[in-house]
C-alpha cells in the first residue's frame, strides 16, 4: 500500500472553450502567483508527516517487545508460548504475539514508500532523476511485498493457534468465533487476503492485469490499504480489551474509588503492560495514517 497520487487541479475543457471564460477570474483555476503561504504550509505539513513516520517506525519494535513481555506474565496462561496439546493457554499466546508482530511489520510495509521518498505523491515533489527514482521505488516495492507476504503467513498461523487452543481435548473445549473481536478479525483477515491478491496481481500482471486493469487495481490497492490498517488497529485494541477481561484487571476497593490514579499500583502487572501495548498500537495507528495522508495545498 502506498499513498495515492496527487490530484491534478485543472479547468475542464468545456469551460476553457467558452469564449467568455477568463482563467484569471476563475477561482478554481490554478494560480500563477505564489505568495509563499502555500509552500510554507505544505512544507510544515510535510515535516510533521516525516516526524509521524519516524515515530510510527520506532513504535513498531516497541510493540513487539511489549507483547512479548505481556505473554510472559503468569496471568497469560502461565507465561510463555507453546504448541503442545494440553497447554492451551500458552498455545493461545501465539495469537497476540504473531498478530502484533504482523501489525508492526505491516506498519513498516505501508510506510516504506513514504519513508524513502518514493511514494506517488512525493514523486511530484522530488527533483531526483527518473532513473534513480524508478530504481529506488522498485526496491521499496520488493520490501513492501516481502513484508506483506510475511504478514499473511503470521496471520494464518495466529488464527490456527486460536483454533488449536480452543479445540484441545486435554485442556478443555472452548467455543470459537463467539466474540465481536473474532468476527471483526475474520473480516480484516479476509480484506487483507484480498488486498494481498490485488497487490500481487497488479505487480506481476496476473490474469492480464498488466494491461488496462493495472492502474485501476493499483488505485484500489493504495486506498483500501489505508482502511485495512485502520481496521487492524481497532481489531487489535478490541482483542487486548477482551483478553484483559479474561485475566481480570480490576482491584478490590472498600470505599468509593474517587482517585483511581492513586491505586494504579493495584492493577495487575499483566494489565499494566497490556494498557501500554494498547496505547502504543493507538499511537501507531494515528501516526501512520497521518503520515500517509495527502493534504491539499493550503
Amino acid at each position: 500500500m502506498e499513498d495515492p497520487k496527487a490530484d491534478e487541479t485543472s479547468t475542464p475543457d468545456w469551460l476553457q472553450a467558452n469564449p467568455g471564460y477568463n482563467a484569471t477570474e476563475d477561482s478554481s483555476a490554478p494560480s500563477t502567483q505564489n505568495d509563499g503561504r502555500d509552500s510554507t504550509s505544505s512544507s510544515f505539513l510535510q515535516r510533521l508527516q516525516k516526524i509521524a513516520t519516524i515515530i510510527s517506525l520506532l513504535l513498531s519494535p516497541i510493540s513487539i517487545i511489549l507483547v512479548s513481555l505481556w505473554v510472559s506474565q503468569k496471568a497469560m496462561g502461565g507465561g510463555g508460548v507453546s504448541w503442545k496439546q494440553g497447554d492451551s493457554g500458552r498455545v493461545f499466546n501465539w495469537h497476540p504475539v504473531l498478530m502484533i508482530t504482523a501489525y508492526a511489520l505491516m506498519n513498516v510495509g505501508v510506510l516504506v514508500f513514504r519513508a524513502s521518498g518514493t511514494s506517488a505523491y512525493q514523486s511530484s515533489l522530488a527533483s531526483s532523476s527518473a532513473e534513480a527514482y524508478s530504481r529506488k521505488r522498485g526496491i521499496m516495492k520488493s520490501i513492501h511485498g516481502t513484508i506483506w507476504s510475511l504478514d499473511f503467513i503470521f496471520g494464518i498461523v495466529a488464527m490456527l493457534a486460536v483454533f488449536k487452543s480452543h479445540n484441545d481435548p486435554i485442556s478443555g473445549y472452548i467455543a470459537n468465533l463467539y466474540s465481536f473481536h473474532s468476527w471483526v478479525g475474520i473480516l480484516v483477515l479476509s480484506f487483507f487476503t484480498l488486498q494481498f491478491i490485488i497487490g500481487i496481481a497488479s505487480f506481476s500482471g496476473l490474469g492480464g492485469a498488466s494491461r488496462l486493469g493495472t492502474p485501476l487495481l493499483m488505485e484500489i490497492h493504495k486506498y483500501t490499504g489505508t482502511y485495512i490498517h485502520i481496521l487492524a488497529t481497532a481489531t487489535i485494541m478490541l482483542g487486548i480489551q477482551e483478553k484483559e477481561g479474561f485475566i481480570g484487571c480490576s482491584y478490590t476497593v472498600n470505599a468509593p474509588d474517587l482517585f483511581p490514579l492513586l491505586n494504579y499500583g493495584l492493577i495487575p502487572s499483566a494489565c499494566k503492560i497490556s494498557h501500554g501495548l494498547g496505547l502504543v498500537i493507538l499511537a501507531m495507528g494515528f501516526c501512520t495514517n497521518f503520515a500517509l495522508a495527502r493534504f491539499p495545498a493550503i
